[in-house]
């Protein structure tokens, strides 16, 4: 089975919140809009294929939450894909 490796490399304080994770509000506060309470963004990914090896980042795409998008790959293909948790959860793989 071919198995994909996603490692989360680069990442940024939020700056809608500062890199509070919400709005700042002591007596109620709410997750931010765009890190979702996170306080960190996404901003690199490396993605390595068993059989093709690291791969160029005109195979794949990914957003600000760590979400990754696999362009150019059969969809019937079985592939298992393997990744921290989270994003900013870094004690996963290195």
């Amino acid at each position: 089975m071919r198995k994909i490796t996603i490692r989360y490399t680069g990442f940024r304080e939020c700056p809608n919140c500062g890199g509070l994770g919400d709005d700042g509000a002591s007596w109620r506060p709410i997750p931010c809009r765009r890190c979702r309470g996170h306080g960190v963004l996404v901003t690199d990914v490396e993605v390595e294929d068993s059989e093709e090896g690291v791969l160029p980042r005109s195979r794949y795409d990914f957003n600000a939450l760590g979400e990754v998008f696999l362009l150019d790959f059969d969809e019937d293909e079985e592939i298992e894909v393997i990744r921290p948790e989270a994003p900013w959860d870094r004690s996963g793989l290195s």
